[in-house]
C-alpha cells in the first residue's frame, strides 16, 4: 500500500523537488521573470519550460504536487526529517548525547557555530523547501479549471497543503525563533526579514485553522487518514501550538476535539507503535511514510542510533531486530538521567520498547563525552530495528498519547487537576504503572512533565516540554546548565537568555541581507 503515494508519481517527485529545493527558488524565479517579458510567453504557452500553468491543468496534477510535498521530507537525504530535529528535541534538552561528532556536541552544549551546516543548516533549509512545496500548491489550485474538479475536492488539498505549511513552521520557530515568511511562491520579494516568533505563531494558527475547515475527519481509505493532513492533526497541531503560548483553555478545547473524534484510540500495546508491524493504526494521526529498498522512500535513521550487531547480544535479547556491522558513528545515546528516570518509575514496557543498553565496549563504537570506560551505553531502538539504510520504518510525527497528555496539562494549568489526574493515568494504565500519587496542582504539573518525558522519548518534544513547563527562561536555562552525568561530572551546558533559540545559518546571513542574527552568536 505504501508503494502506492511514491511509484505511481515517481517523476513528479523528483520534478516539484528539483522546482521547490530552496536552493533553486531564486533561479526559477528568475527564469520565470525574465521569460514574462517576451511578448511570445504571454500569446503562447511554452513547450519546454517548466510552468505553474503547465504544471497544474488537471485534477491528477494538483493530488501529485499535495503527494509530492508529503514525500519530499521521506526520502533518504532529508536530514532534518529522519533524526536531526532529534538534536533541538531530546539532545539539547536532557535524553540523549550527541555522538562523536563536535557540531553535534557543540549543539547539545548550546555552543553552535554558525557557520557549521549540520545540524542547524538542514533545520533551516529543508522546512523552508518543504514550504515553498505546499505554497505552489496554495498558489495554483484555485486557479485551475478543470470542469471535473469541485470546489470540494480542491478544498481537501489546500487543507493538506495548509496543515503541511501550518507544521513546518511549528519546527521553524521552536527551534529559531524569529524567521521569515514566505506565502506564496508568486512573491517577486524572495529575501525577506525575520518576523518574530509571535508572529509567526499567528501565520501558523491561521493556517492550521484553515486547514481545520477545509480537511475532513478521515479519508477515503485509513492509509490516507494515517498518512495525510486530516481535521484531527490539524486540531492536534493547534492544542500543541495553544500550549507553545500558554492558551491552555484553547489547548484543552482543542485536545478534546481529537480525543472525541471517534477516529482515535490508544492502542493496547505500546511496542505496536514502534515495532514496524502495526502501522496505520488507531493511535497515529499522523506518521511518515517510508519504503524499503529506494532511496527516495527510506528512512536510515536507526543506522544513526542503534549499536551493530545482533540485537541478542544486549540486556535480556528479548529486543527483536536484525543484525548489521556498518561502522557508523552512534548519535542519541541515552543521557543517565534518562535511563534512571525509566527505572524509577519502574518503567519496564516503554523502558524495552526505547532503548537498548550496552554493557561489552567491544561491540559499539566510541560514544559522545559523558560515560566512564566501564559504564554501559544505552542507545535509541525506538525509531526502527533494522539495519538497512533504505528502512521501511515509519516514523510516529502526531499521535493520541500526546494529545492526552496535553489535555491533562492544560486542564490541570486550568485548575481541573481531577480531570487531569484521570487523563494521566489512562497513559500510564496502558502500559502497566499504577495510578499516580501525586494529587496537588504542582505535583501533578511535575508527575505529567515526567510522564511526557518516558511516553514521548525522541518524538520531538522534550526541550519545549521543559521550557513549557519552567515557564521562565531564566530558570529554564539554570536547570540545563545544572545537568550532570551519573557521576555528578557537569555536562558543562552553556545555555544563555539569547542561546535558547539556534543561530540563523551563516549562509543564509551571507545571502540575505535583510536577516538579523540572533543575540549572542
Amino acid at each position: 500500500m505504501k508503494n502506492i503515494l511514491y511509484n505511481t508519481i515517481n517523476f513528479k517527485i523528483k520534478l516539484l523537488k528539483d522546482q521547490f529545493n530552496s536552493r533553486t527558488i531564486l533561479a526559477f524565479t528568475l527564469i520565470l521573470f525574465y521569460s514574462c517579458t517576451s511578448e511570445d510567453f504571454l500569446e503562447k504557452a511554452p513547450l519546454d519550460v517548466l510552468t505553474a500553468e503547465a504544471s497544474y491543468v488537471k485534477q491528477a496534477d494538483a493530488e501529485a504536487a499535495i503527494a509530492a510535498a508529503y514525500g519530499m521530507p521521506y526520502d533518504w537525504t532529508q536530514h532534518h526529517y529522519l533524526w536531526i530535529r532529534s538534536v533541538y528535541s531530546d539532545m539539547r534538552a536532557d535524553n540523549t548525547h550527541g555522538g562523536p561528532a563536535i557540531a553535534f556536541q557543540n549543539a547539545e552544549r548550546h555552543l553552535p557555530n554558525a557557520s557549521d551546516y549540520e545540524p542547524g543548516g538542514y533545520a533551516w533549509d529543508q522546512p523552508y523547501s518543504y514550504i515553498a512545496a505546499a505554497n505552489s500548491v496554495i498558489d495554483n489550485v484555485p486557479k485551475m479549471d478543470d470542469p471535473d474538479f469541485s470546489d470540494a475536492e480542491k478544498n481537501v488539498i489546500l487543507g493538506q497543503a495548509y496543515f503541511f505549511r501550518g507544521y513546518q513552521y511549528m519546527q521553524l520557530a521552536r527551534i529559531f525563533g524569529d524567521v521569515p515568511l514566505h506565502l506564496s511562491n508568486d512573491d517577486p520579494e524572495i529575501y525577506k526579514p525575520q518576523s518574530t516568533q509571535e508572529e509567526v505563531f499567528a501565520q501558523i494558527e491561521a493556517d492550521l485553522l484553515l486547514a481545520e475547515s477545509l480537511l475532513p475527519t478521515e479519508h477515503s481509505t485509513n492509509f490516507l487518514t494515517r498518512s495525510r493532513g486530516t481535521k484531527g492533526a490539524a486540531q492536534t497541531m493547534l492544542a500543541k501550538l495553544y500550549a507553545e503560548t500558554r492558551d491552555f483553555q484553547k489547548c484543552a478545547d482543542y485536545a478534546a476535539k481529537v480525543i472525541n473524534s471517534g477516529v482515535y484510540e490508544l492502542v493496547d500495546t505500546f511496542d505496536h507503535l514502534f515495532d514496524g508491524e502495526h502501522e496505520f493504526n488507531s493511535e497515529s494521526i499522523w506518521e511518515g511514510v517510508h519504503v524499503s529498498g529506494g532511496f527516495q522512500q527510506g528512512t536510515y535513521a536507526q543506522l544513526q542510533m542503534l549499536p551493530p550487531g545482533d540485537f541478542s547480544q544486549y540486556g535480556d535479547g528479548d529486543q527483536p531486530g536484525s543484525s548489521w556491522t556498518v561502522a557508523y558513528p552512534r548519535f542519541n545515546t541515552l543521557h543517565s538521567d534518562l535511563v534512571t528516570a525509566f527505572e524509577t518509575m519502574g518503567d519496564t514496557v516503554r523502558a524495552n520498547s526505547s532503548y537498548i543498553t550496552v554493557s561489552d565496549r567491544s561491540l559499539i563504537s566510541s560514544p559522545a563525552y559523558g560515560y566512564s570506560d566501564s559504564e554501559p551505553i544505552s542507545h535509541v531502538y525506538k525509531l526502527g530495528r533494522v539495519g538497512e539504510f533504505t528502512s521501511g520504518h515509519n516514523i510516529m510525527l502526531l499521535r493520541l498519547a500526546d494529545v492526552i497528555l496535553l489535555r491533562a496539562e492544560a486542564l490541570n494549568q486550568l485548575g481541573n487537576t481531577g480531570e487531569a489526574i484521570t487523563l494521566l493515568n489512562q497513559v500510564r494504565a496502558r502500559v502497566e504503572l499504577a495510578p499516580t500519587t501525586a494529587t496537588s496542582k504542582a505535583d501533578v504539573a511535575k508527575a505529567i512533565l515526567d510522564e511526557r518525558r518516558l511516553e514521548l522519548f525522541m518524538e520531538n518534544s522534550r526541550y519545549w516540554d521543559l521550557k513549557r513547563y519552567y515557564n521562565d527562561d531564566a530558570a529554564f536555562v539554570q536547570y540545563l546548565n545544572s545537568l550532570t552525568e551519573s557521576d555528578g561530572t557537569s555536562l558543562e551546558y552553556k545555555a544563555t537568555l539569547d542561546n535558547i533559540f539556534m543561530p540563523i545559518p551563516q549562509k543564509e546571513m551571507d545571502i540575505n541581507e535583510f536577516l538579523v542574527q540572533r543575540p549572542g552568536y
